[in-house]
């Protein structure tokens, strides 16, 4: 019957955040989860296997109001609120930032120089040494360095950090209720983002800026199927000038001679560029040290560059084939959306490096297209956290190639039947 089956899955719904607050908070309590790993490990899997319930609930769920948003944000709210006074050692990025913020609250620009600068021995603080990569300029755009600068003038360190990038996540989920509804699917599937475990601890725990472009790429999202379509581009440029990923989406819309929009964000984004110019030709320095030297998580990549024996040579196949995808989706997907789903997905799977919180920009977009293989990697993706038990062990940083198996066969199992089933139905007769 519709009423019991409705309470049913209120109860479900109810247990699953009761469960999921728990195994976070607990996450929150931990002392030094990167020594930890195994605890740590364990209390995400309590947490995801309550987020799977209640994402399965949701999806089944016989009436579209089985639980109202408001109730799914605020239950995200709160997760968050648990683990952000936790201090972030799974990941040191964070405290880049605060860094970074430090240099331009002092009137220095973080493209100029790196931080192991003499020039800058008098800002170091306690912090300092869990700086990660101290001989390299910023690789984070300019309103990735607003958000920095306005964390440090309101306070130094991680805390006021992790709390603006929790709030660009419930803004996201909000966002995400309205581009729902519009498509008239059911408003409680912002769950499948808002509850996601994944999304908590690289938000509310490390402090990943991941969560300020993701939710401009969910409002650039909301405002092109709202026809708002210039503004759509100026958003997309700041999603861009957070982390460069939203330029994916370019071929997509210069197959469609959008050239307005296109406009827009470049000028966006030159418009960004532009009080750093000063630091000349080490402006992207350190994004070109990344893009050819980086690599972590990535198997193909690792496979590749194994046959091949040329690191350079896989690095180059691989970004041609995802440049290739692009350019062919853009022309046969006439969805935005999907196809940044598409995208996104496609440069996870092909890019020789992949940190668990680089799944942030395609969570969002499960609200609009579910997925069992990316629900399910967003939970295996942690098992990537494995490296810091090599690394206090040995002090190496790779993934142990039965690590990598244990978290990617899964996945590729589920990506290969879901194609399988596609390939079924679109040779079904009608």
């Amino acid at each position: 019957m519709p009423g019991i089956s409705a309470g049913r899955d209120r109860v479900i719904l109810a247990l699953s955040a009761l469960v999921l607050i728990f195994a976070v908070a607990a996450i929150g309590g931990l002392p030094s989860p990167h020594t930890s790993v195994p605890v740590f490990l364990a209390l995400y899997a309590v947490a995801f296997a309550a987020y799977v319930v209640a994402a399965r609930a949701v999806l089944r769920a016989s009436r579209p109001a089985v639980v109202a948003p408001v109730a799914i944000v605020a239950v995200c709210a709160l997760a968050h609120a648990f683990v952000i006074p936790a201090r972030p050692d799974l990941s040191t990025d964070i405290y880049r930032y605060a860094w970074e913020g430090r240099l331009l609250l002092n009137g220095y620009n973080p493209f100029s120089a790196p931080p192991d600068d003499s020039a800058f021995v008098v800002l170091r603080d306690a912090d300092y040494a869990h700086i990660s990569m101290q001989r390299m300029p910023t690789i984070y755009p300019p309103l990735a360095q607003a958000a920095f600068y306005l964390a440090a003038r309101v306070h130094p360190g991680p805390t006021v950090l992790k709390v603006l990038f929790s709030l660009f996540n419930l803004g996201t989920a909000l966002v995400l209720v309205r581009v729902l509804r519009r498509r008239g699917i059911p408003a409680s599937r912002v769950l499948l983002f808002a509850w996601n475990p994944l999304v908590i601890i690289e938000t509310g725990h490390s402090g990943h800026v991941d969560a300020m472009a993701s939710f401009f790429l969910v409002l650039a999202l909301d405002l092109w199927e709202s026809k708002r379509r210039v503004w759509a581009g100026i958003v997309l440029g700041a999603s861009a000038l957070v982390k460069y990923l939203a330029v994916a989406l370019v071929p997509w819309l210069a197959r469609r001679r959008y050239v307005a929009v296109l406009a827009v964000m470049a000028a966006a984004i030159a418009a960004g560029y532009f009080p750093f110019l000063d630091a000349g030709g080490k402006l992207f320095a350190s994004l070109r040290v990344y893009s050819e030297n980086w690599w972590f998580n990535g198997p193909p990549y690792l496979a590749l560059s194994s046959f091949l024996g040329d690191a350079t040579i896989a690095r180059r196949l691989l970004a041609g084939g995802g440049m290739a995808f692009a350019v062919a989706a853009a022309y046969r997907e006439r969805d935005l959306a999907r196809y940044a789903y598409l995208v996104f997905g496609c440069m996870l799977a092909v890019s020789p490096t992949v940190y668990p919180w680089y799944l942030m920009w395609i969570l969002p977009l499960l609200c609009l297209f579910p997925s069992r293989a990316w629900i399910a990697f967003s939970g295996l993706v942690m098992l990537s956290y494995g490296v810091w038990n090599v690394f206090n062990d040995t002090g190496e940083w790779f993934v142990p190639t039965w690590l990598l198996a244990l978290e990617y066969a899964p996945f590729y199992l589920l990506l290969a039947t879901a194609a399988s089933r596609m390939k079924r139905r679109a040779w079904a007769p009608a």
